[in-house]
């Protein structure tokens, strides 16, 4: 009997040193001592950032990126260097040096094309591009800020026009007006001007939630009607930004149900496999920052779980890059394929542009109140009891550890 205890012991600290290595101890202390969403997003900046001092590069293996990239088109040299956004507002010359060069890289990438050819990944980057002005003090000049804000105005329309499917019309659509109450705002465009491209955001935005969305709030991929619980999210979470903005309730009512359902498919500590649906690895870290703060709008205790679950050292376990943010795969026993998650600072910057999540709390909350769940309608019939979730009749059960699943077929 000792022995068994003595063995159970044993078994509880090596979970815990699993999840919360000495190397992310203090960091992870700082992290709980504050409650703002700022302070939860920048231990995820400045730990990326000191891995990316070795060099911007990323590698995505299951989506054909099977080295390490450089950055080269605009979106890829903006979510890489906003990951310096703290260092550089706490005075590091380096840190807004590498801002200010991400900048006109991408400036001169997006300055090359006409504003045709636009789409949701410009959009991504022009986001980033004002969100690190309006962040690092003197980052450009006045003269600087015009050029860049002139660029934003002269391609933001090709951008809202540009054929975007399913999630990335909806990716878009939410930074896209995000920029254009920016101009607005600081009076770069009249309200007439505003008004037109609203418009036409919002037929964007319709356009898509009918090709991609159930009367159920399940968001599903081409003909086939693939389901994939990282872009169910990524819509559902812009969909919230871009209702917030706006104060469209219709898209707020169909981001909260999308919420919803992604937690009947949870495991009671908050991990979502990503194998129930089609995409090849887990979810990264800003997935359960776009769950969690989704539930935190829609005043959902439960969001503390996901924020808590996606903190810390979970998705820093590339042992060969230790400070390399990235997702890997989630079943258990399974062998490691990391992926950069380079667009956490995308998700990161939208959310801190809402002021209802400024005050977020991810300490001391584990596990669901009630995770138990049934639910049939549509392509999805689910029954969850926590440590077992059914899909359609395929089991996934909750690791050992707690980072992983098991599939049983």
């Amino acid at each position: 009997m000792f022995e068994r205890r003595i063995k159970k012991i044993t078994m509880v600290l090596l979970a815990i040193i699993f999840l919360f290595p000495a190397s992310s101890i203090a960091a992870n202390n700082a992290m709980a001592s504050s409650s703002k969403l700022s302070s939860y997003v920048e231990y995820f900046y400045d730990r990326y950032s000191n891995y990316l001092d070795g060099g911007l590069q990323y590698s995505a293996p299951d989506y054909g990126i099977t080295t390490f990239k450089k950055p080269e088109t605009a979106r890829e040299w903006m979510t890489l260097v906003s990951f310096y956004k703290y260092r550089a507002m706490n005075g590091d010359k380096k840190a807004k040096l590498i801002i200010q060069q991400g900048i006109w890289k991408a400036y001169e990438e997006l300055a090359q094309r006409p504003p045709h050819t636009q789409s949701f990944a410009d959009a991504e980057a022009q986001f980033l591009m004002v969100r690190m002005i309006e962040s690092v003090p003197n980052l450009l000049t006045e003269k600087e800020k015009t050029k860049i804000i002139n660029l934003i105005k002269g391609y933001i329309e090709g951008g809202i026009l540009a054929k975007d499917l399913e999630n990335r019309a909806i990716v878009a659509a939410a930074r896209w007006q995000y920029l254009v109450n920016y101009l607005y705002d600081n009076n770069f465009i009249d309200e007439q001007t505003k008004q037109a491209i609203d418009t036409l955001l919002i037929a964007k935005v319709d356009a898509a939630i009918k090709t991609s969305t159930d009367k159920n709030g399940w968001y599903f991929e081409t003909k086939q009607k693939l389901f994939s619980s990282h872009y169910h999210v990524v819509s559902a979470f812009s969909l919230l930004a871009f209702g917030n903005m706006i104060e469209g309730s219709k898209y707020l009512e169909l981001a909260k149900k999308m919420y919803f359902n992604i937690k009947k498919l949870s495991f009671s500590n908050g991990l979502v496999e990503a194998k129930i649906g089609h995409r090849p690895i887990g979810n990264g870290a800003q997935f359960y920052l776009m769950q969690g703060l989704l539930g935190k709008y829609f005043g959902d205790d439960d969001y503390k779980v996901y924020l808590f679950y996606g903190s810390g050292n979970r998705f820093f376990s590339d042992k060969e890059h230790l400070d390399r943010l990235e997702f890997h795969s989630t079943i258990e026993d399974s062998a490691p394929r990391y992926h950069d998650d380079y667009a956490f600072s995308d998700a990161g910057e939208l959310a801190l542009t809402l002021p209802e999540l400024e005050d977020v709390d991810w300490a001391g909350k584990y596990f669901f109140d009630n995770p138990s769940q049934t639910y049939s309608s549509g392509l999805f019939k689910i029954k969850n009891s926590g440590k077992t979730v059914i899909v359609n009749n395929r089991k996934f059960i909750l690791g050992t550890v707690g980072n992983f699943s098991k599939i049983v077929k």
